[in-house]
């Protein structure tokens, strides 16, 4: 239950005399930080709290909060929506600008080529090759697999059928008491996919979580398979035949120190 602040400066503590913490100063410094960056956390937040495009803001903060002149990012948009990678690109821009320097590890290709200068592909443990941001991803994909790739997606049209999920009319609110979802409606059939497209906290995780049992419906229904499924437990929702697969799979899809068996099972 760490806030920003405390995280950012854990086993590094500034202090104000020989047995008080210094925490405005480390506070300060945080923002001072965020606004040469253009990295925006807030420094009394609870990181727990905090969605995970802002958790990696605070990991940054902290390595440059000590100096660091070399970040390494690991597949840092992995979990990131396209708007958080978009912002997360122009913080990278924005620390080589300061002089810093950046090893960014990825194998989306378009960002690489977006935001690298340099852009060096391994493959089984060798270097394959180094090409500027001008290459293209065709060239790319080759370097990486070994082969001419394909990147044209080949789609058949869809066939859907009766309706599977049906979401009408949806208030909910959020831990705040703001209602997130105001008025939602959406149909899912059979046979088809539905992309929920939106910036991190306009109400898609709160959206999620009503139509799972996760938390409280205000107003409107949830139908599943023809079931009134509308603030039912967790378990009568599984039970009915959806299945879940959570943004944080980590925090809350799995149990980490289960085995995948027990995992599986619980």
């Amino acid at each position: 239950m760490f806030s920003v602040a405390e995280n950012v400066v854990l086993g590094f503590e500034p202090t104000r005399s020989l047995d008080r913490l210094d925490y405005a100063r480390a506070r300060e410094d945080i923002r001072t930080v965020s606004r040469e960056f253009g990295l925006e956390v807030d420094p009394d937040a609870t990181v727990e709290s905090l969605p995970i495009g802002l958790q990696q803001r605070v990991e940054i903060i902290k390595a440059l909060g000590h100096d660091a002149q070399l970040l390494i990012l690991d597949e840092p948009t992995a979990v990131l929506t396209p708007q958080e990678a978009d912002a997360l690109m122009a913080i990278m821009r924005s620390l080589a600008a300061s002089g810093k320097s950046i090893l960014f590890i990825s194998h989306k290709l378009k960002e690489v080529r977006l935001v690298s200068d340099v852009i060096t592909v391994i493959r089984a443990g060798k270097v394959i090759g180094s090409v500027p941001p001008t290459a293209s991803q065709n060239e790319l994909a080759a370097m990486m697999v070994g082969r001419e790739v394909s990147l044209v997606v080949e789609k058949s049209v869809a066939v859907p059928t009766e309706p599977v999920l049906e979401v009408r009319d949806l208030v909910v609110r959020d831990d705040r008491g703001l209602a997130v979802v105001d008025g939602v409606s959406l149909e899912v059939r059979a046979g088809e996919i539905v992309a929920l497209a939106g910036v991190q906290g306009n109400g898609q995780t709160e959206l999620v979580e009503a139509i799972t049992g996760l938390r409280h419906v205000e107003s409107g229904s949830v139908t599943l398979a023809g079931r009134d499924i509308t603030n039912r437990s967790p378990r009568e929702i599984l039970d009915a035949g959806l299945g879940h697969i959570p943004e944080d799979r980590q925090r809350d899809g799995v149990v980490l120190s289960m085995s995948v068996a027990d995992n599986m099972v619980s």
